[in-house]
């Protein structure tokens, strides 16, 4: 036994009838062969987007594009299609060198390494190009909220500038009506600065346009928040009398208008400044002068800006010159009855005035106004003193009043009637004897019958003898 267990051809024979067995063991339940899988294969990737390159936006813009995405066919190493991702598969555009209008383009595809494009469905692209425009609008600032209680918010301020540029297809320009930024002043007792405020587009309905593009689209804003303010004229009064032979030319302060500060109440109730004074009695040479003038705040009012002002006063001898044929304009009448200028029976009149000689030179028969006013006259024949209005620094060498005659008729026909047919036999005993009490004219006014003659001298207006203080040597006359 042993010698045969020895055998080198008997270990042999052991050893393939167990290898035969091993094997049996392993592949009892593999009933199925296997065939080999193949190294390449092919799919189908949809909804690939196609991708827009070379396309100008500062010149043109997309209106419409058919189709946006495609379906394409590829094939490949099954690894490297297993493998892909979806946005590994580009589909492109290119509108290099295309300009305003529709376009039908060849689309371009990239894939990824070891994958082939069998089909694309579609394989071109219909576009339409539209020119843009840019446009230039004013920024608006919109606060939201209420400023501390009695405060107020100023004028916003933008920077680097309240201007913006808009860029949009031209087509749609049009829609865009306002830039607006907003800023938030709830609450706030001081000047509200806002770093970085966004703009935006809106059309006519305050709805957002979209798409639209805004150089700068952020800004800085300052909100000014102050007490209620208010911005009014200036004038500068001149008081007192310069000497004989002198006469002012110029009265210029370096500011028209100045701002109060203060409740909203006594701010409504001030329409001007004129409590500033020059006292002309401090000049007794001809020249020209330069003054620092305070202004005082009115009552009620905590300040004025600016507080000090400066005033240039020129200073000069006189010059008389008539100015001939000077209109006279009739105010007050109305169409019941008829007004005539009796004298002058030209309606024109020559006035001597006096002033400083460049006001003198310059004067026009324009710059003079003669006014009389027959407001509430009744018919009849009237004295009337003229209005007279002349320009700042100038007056009449006269100071008498200018007067005319006018002549008032009523341009209603008299009510009449007929005579009775049968007059009485007999005269009554009170009639002729000579008796004129009672009697009225024909206006219907008690007095002399045959004149109807009034004298009306009502106070002459504007005229500048009759200010407080002579216009040449100083009048009151209000400048601002």
């Amino acid at each position: 036994m042993d010698k045969w267990l020895m055998n080198n051809n008997t270990a042999k024979i052991i050893a393939l009838v167990l290898g035969v067995l091993l094997f049996a063991v392993v592949h009892k339940d593999d009933t199925t062969p296997t065939a080999p899988q193949p190294l390449m294969e092919s799919r189908w990737i949809d909804d690939v987007q196609v991708r827009i390159v070379g396309l100008d936006t500062k010149q043109q813009v997309i209106k419409s594009i058919r189709p946006d995405k495609v379906r394409i066919q590829v094939r490949g190493k099954r690894t490297a299609i297993a493998s892909a991702l979806p946005e590994d598969y580009k589909v492109t555009l290119d509108l290099t060198g295309y300009g305003k209008g529709k376009h039908v383009i060849q689309l371009r595809h990239d894939l990824p390494q070891g994958i082939d494009l069998l089909s694309m469905q579609p394989s071109s692209a219909t576009i339409e190009l539209e020119d843009v425009q840019t446009k230039e609008f004013e920024v608006q600032v919109r606060t939201e909220g209420t400023p501390a209680n009695g405060y107020k918010a100023g004028t916003p301020i933008v920077r680097p500038s309240n201007r913006v540029h808009v860029t949009l297809p031209a087509s749609r320009m049009a829609e865009v009506k306002s830039i607006v930024g907003t800023v938030n002043v709830d609450k706030a007792n001081e000047s509200v600065i806002s770093k970085r405020v966004k703009l935006t587009a809106y059309n006519a309905r305050g709805e957002e346009v979209e798409g639209a593009v805004l150089t700068p689209s952020f800004v800085e804003v300052e909100v000014p928040i102050t007490k209620p303010f208010k911005t009014v004229p200036l004038q500068v009064n001149l008081t007192g009398q310069l000497a004989e032979g002198l006469a002012v030319s110029v009265l210029s302060p370096d500011v028209n208008q100045v701002t109060l500060y203060g409740p909203q109440e006594a701010l409504d109730k001030i329409e001007y400044i004129d409590n500033v004074h020059v006292d002309l009695r401090q000049f007794e040479a001809p020249g020209t002068y330069k003054l620092k003038v305070q202004l005082t705040p009115p009552p009620n009012i905590e300040k004025i800006e600016p507080s000090e002002i400066a005033v240039e006063l020129q200073i000069s001898g006189v010059k008389q010159r008539t100015i001939l044929n000077v209109p006279i304009t009739l105010t007050g009448d109305n169409d019941r009855l008829e007004t005539t200028i009796a004298e002058p029976a030209s309606r024109k009149m020559d006035v001597v005035v006096v002033g400083a000689p460049n006001l003198i030179d310059a004067l026009k028969v324009s710059d003079i106004q003669l006014i009389a006013n027959v407001n509430d006259l009744p018919p009849g024949e009237h004295t009337v003193n003229l209005q007279v209005n002349l320009p700042r620094f100038v007056r009449r060498v006269d100071p008498a009043p200018l007067t005319i005659k006018v002549v008032i008729k009523d341009t209603e026909a008299p009510v009449t009637t007929l005579p009775d047919p049968k007059p009485p036999t007999s005269i009554p005993e009170d009639v002729g004897n000579g008796s004129s009490s009672g009697t009225q004219n024909e206006t219907g006014h008690s007095g002399n019958p045959s004149t109807g003659t009034h004298d009306t001298n009502p106070p002459s207006s504007n005229e500048s003898e009759g200010s407080p203080v002579d216009a040449v040597t100083g009048s009151a006359d209000h400048a601002g």
